[in-house]
């Protein structure tokens, strides 16, 4: 009897090949078992080719038979291993470095399916399986537009919430391909109907959306509001921001006045109203900063000018000056958002999130030298929510994909539908079809590490 320890990699060296046996047996039943059928249908085998193709469990060289009738060829082998034509990986390899690049680098991502599965690729496989996943995401949102239309009450069930929470931000990444602009924005929203108490505050009913275009990330919110809430006279919506452009107090009360709730109550963000007083302040006496913020506690808007002229009035820099205006402007006309939700019976959990919600993504996608392209980021960003929703895998799986290339076959055998002005916004509450988008082209991703 041998002694020696056990070698685990040359063990798993001999479980490879065992598993390459067995797949190479498997696709030889499945010819035979298939090839009867094939001729029921009026299929003829024209001839084999050989195929080698990148799966999870590793490279693998087979041979397939292709059949065809009339003008149609068929390979039943590929249909059965959800191989597309001229697809050197599979789909589940491709889902499962997509879910790894969420987490890490791209060549960390090739470190680590060597490393464990003893899969070699390279950093532009990375890239290419978020290129496929930019395109289900985008095919995603044309079938939900198209679906949508035929959802009704008894179908989905709404959540009908008693304050419904709205809120947006923007993230910045650096940018790879314009050297004008450096930085790339993120548009960010959060959408929940409260928070529950636990070892760790969890938001209910909560759905997200981002985006690098943030007119699509609007309509994409409203979109959703309307889909998945049951807002009525009785519904309170409450919204959080920074109040930098894209996020004002205005927008949200647009967004708001378009459900028609009970009633609206917006907020300017405590952190950054804090954040911005400190960086504003911090040049002049420590006690301004205190009268600053007494001011804003006791709702006392004389009380606060008189601090911010006083302050005007010791700046010499004309630059300094200009800057201070406008952060004193902003503050005074929006001085009425900076009251506690507790002054209006409401509690603060679940306002003021952006901050933490941001965090899944400015992890991955900020600092360690990354630069990104537009569609690079976007498709990151998209991926990282639907990974941390447990809904990556339905992107690249799920039903939706066969119901989807049906509604696209009955299109294209339908005439006089009705044309899309692509031009058109979006508006309430009639649902529109989003923008058929462009497919997307070969180096989408520029990841620098």
């Amino acid at each position: 009897m041998d002694e020696a320890i056990l070698d685990e990699r040359e063990f798993s060296k001999q479980l490879n090949q065992n598993n390459q046996r067995a797949f190479l047996k498997m696709i030889e039943a499945y010819e035979k078992k298939i090839a009867p059928s094939m001729r029921a249908q009026g299929y003829k085998r024209i001839n084999q080719k050989e195929r080698t193709v990148i799966f999870s469990f590793g490279e693998m060289t087979f041979i397939r038979s292709r059949w065809k009738k009339g003008d149609t060829v068929r390979i039943p082998v590929d249909e059965k291993l959800g191989l597309e034509p001229r697809q050197r990986f599979s789909q589940e390899l491709l889902y499962q470095i997509t879910e790894l690049s969420n987490y890490m680098p791209y060549r960390k991502v090739v470190a680590v399916m060597e490393l464990l599965k003893k899969i070699y690729i390279t950093k532009n496989t990375v890239q290419h399986a978020l290129e496929v996943a930019g395109q289900l995401i985008n095919e995603k949102e044309e079938y939900d537009s198209l679906s949508v239309q035929s959802w009704t009450e008894e179908e989905k069930e709404k959540v009908k919430p008693k304050i419904l929470y709205v809120e947006g931000d923007g993230v910045w990444v650096k940018r790879s391909t314009d050297k004008k602009k450096k930085s790339l924005e993120l548009t960010h929203f959060v959408v929940h109907s409260g928070s529950k108490k636990g070892k760790r505050n969890v938001l209910m009913d909560k759905l997200e959306v981002v985006s690098t275009h943030y007119q699509r990330a609007k309509d994409k919110l409203l979109d959703l509001i309307y889909q998945h809430y049951d807002i009525d006279s009785n519904t309170l919506i409450v919204t959080n921001s920074d109040g930098g452009k894209g996020y004002s107090p205005k927008v949200f009360k647009e967004l708001a006045d378009a459900f028609n709730p009970k009633k609206h109550f917006h907020f300017w963000d405590a952190f950054h109203v804090n954040q911005a007083l400190k960086k504003n302040l911090s040049p002049f006496p420590s006690g301004l900063v205190n009268q600053a913020f007494k001011a804003i506690k006791n709702r006392d808007k004389s009380g606060l000018k008189t601090v911010l002229d006083t302050a005007e009035s010791l700046i010499e820099s004309d630059e300094r000056l200009e800057a201070f205006q406008r952060f004193s402007r902003q503050l005074m006309k929006n001085f009425r958002f900076t009251d506690k939700p507790e002054s209006f019976g409401l509690s603060s959990n679940g306002i003021g999130i952006m901050e933490s919600q941001h965090r899944k993504i400015t992890y991955r996608m900020k600092n360690r030298g990354m630069y990104w392209s537009k569609k690079g980021a976007n498709a990151m960003s998209q991926t990282i929510l639907l990974s941390h929703t447990g809904e990556l895998r339905d992107l690249f799986f799920g039903e939706w994909r066969s119901h989807f290339d049906t509604m696209k076959d009955q299109e294209k055998n339908t005439s006089g539908l009705p044309c899309h002005d692509e031009n058109k916004n979006y508006t309430l509450p009639q649902l529109k079809r989003t923008n058929v988008k462009k497919k997307w082209g070969e180096h989408m991703i520029e990841e620098r590490d």
